[in-house]
């Protein structure tokens, strides 16, 4: 069931203007940011690589999985099955079970609001925005405030139940004689649906297709405004890990390398170290790539606000704004990426120095070859 409300409204020029003005405040805000998104990623990325590098040279390999003397604050790689003597328990359900870990997973059923605009330029720069507000019946993982829905009539939330999502982690996981520290347990998330015995439901609740159904409606097809539905995953021992991580007396612990980076590398099955640290420097490659992409978007998305007055200036005549708005999109582009390009290269001078050196020249050279390309002006 879903019904929609639809709001016009618009902006004057005027207002659009004084707007693109303070944008570029936040435009010179941004570029400062990305830069130093471009730099620090930089220096993270190639300390990190140079610690795994060092640390796949150094990681000692057990084959015990027995704490020795010679190997204390040294880099370990261990395999074995996990196992816990720990009961975790849900007592306002009564769930009680040998775990590694136990989520209560709730779900509201509520009146959930979804918007969707579509902005139209208008002769003389002004701007009409049209928003369609679509209501819709959904189990939500949080109860939703209905005071703040634009149209607040016919879809009033209410729920008379405070049930929240609840984590219970075991304190004492091994592997063996070695302990796991708080950071390697809450790696282990390899999480499965716990099997509800349908025999413990009360008049309180009721349980079906392994979930709890509290409310007053009928819960499974036509469920009420309020009602809520329960279920529990749930992550056993016995599951075979392979871990890098340091030694310390008779846990693993975090390892911290030379250049301050933290390798505590758990994956499931049996896996070598030399893999392990292959993932991990493939992980670093990965997320080096992403952060300079979201670098490079706020970099171009800055300079666009830099311009984007010119954009509303034009747009007094749409069509005039339009041209105007893919150009500087397209100027944007190009001057984010020879600023980006020129940023990660004098990063780089500090630990990559031959190979900055040939971007910053490439950029110089880019740079040169728009400048040549400009079509001389006539007198």
């Amino acid at each position: 069931m879903s019904d929609q409300f639809t709001e016009v409204t618009s902006k004057s020029w005027g207002s659009r203007i004084l707007d693109s003005i303070r944008g570029i405040l936040f435009g010179f805000i941004l570029i400062l940011a990305s830069l130093i998104l471009l730099w620090w990623n930089e220096g993270r990325a190639i300390h990190n690589e140079n610690d795994l590098k060092d640390g796949s040279k150094s990681v000692v390999h057990l084959q015990n999985n027995i704490p020795l003397p010679e190997n204390e604050n040294k880099l370990v790689h261990i395999v074995g099955k996990v196992a816990s003597i720990d009961t975790l328990k849900d007592p306002d359900f009564n769930i009680y079970t040998n775990a590694i870990a136990l989520n209560r997973n709730v779900l509201f059923y509520q009146w959930e609001e979804k918007s969707e605009e579509t902005t139209e330029k208008q002769l003389g720069g002004s701007e009409k925005t049209t928003t369609t507000y679509t209501y819709e019946k959904a189990w939500v993982s949080n109860k939703i405030n209905s005071d703040k829905f634009k149209n607040k009539e016919g879809h009033i939330n209410k729920s008379a139940y405070s049930f929240e999502n609840k984590s219970y982690i075991a304190q004492n996981v091994n592997i063996d004689s070695f302990k796991l520290s708080t950071e390697l347990i809450n790696k282990l998330n390899n999480f499965e649906l716990y099997t509800l015995d349908s025999n413990s439901a009360n008049k309180a609740y009721k349980i079906s297709a392994n979930t709890i159904y509290i409310g007053s409606g009928n819960l499974e097809n036509n469920p009420e405004i309020g009602d809520v539905k329960i279920s529990f995953e749930v992550v056993y021992p016995s599951q075979m890990v392979s871990i890098i991580s340091q030694q310390y007396n008779n846990t693993l612990v975090p390892f911290v390398g030379e250049n301050g980076t933290t390798i505590n590398e758990l994956v499931f099955g049996e896996v070598s170290a030399n893999e392990m640290f292959k993932m991990a420097i493939s992980n670093n490659k990965i997320l080096t790539w992403i952060l300079r992409l979201v670098g490079l978007a706020l970099c171009i998305a800055s300079i666009f606000l830099l311009f984007n007055p010119l954009v509303v200036l034009g747009d007094v005549v749409p069509f005039i704004g339009s041209i105007l708005s893919i150009g500087i999109g397209l100027v944007s582009t190009l001057l984010g990426l020879i600023l980006s390009l020129i940023t990660i290269a004098i990063a780089w001078l500090f630990y990559r120095p031959i190979i900055s050196i040939i971007l910053i020249a490439v950029s110089v050279l880019f740079f040169i070859f728009l400048i040549s390309k400009r079509k001389p002006i006539k007198n």
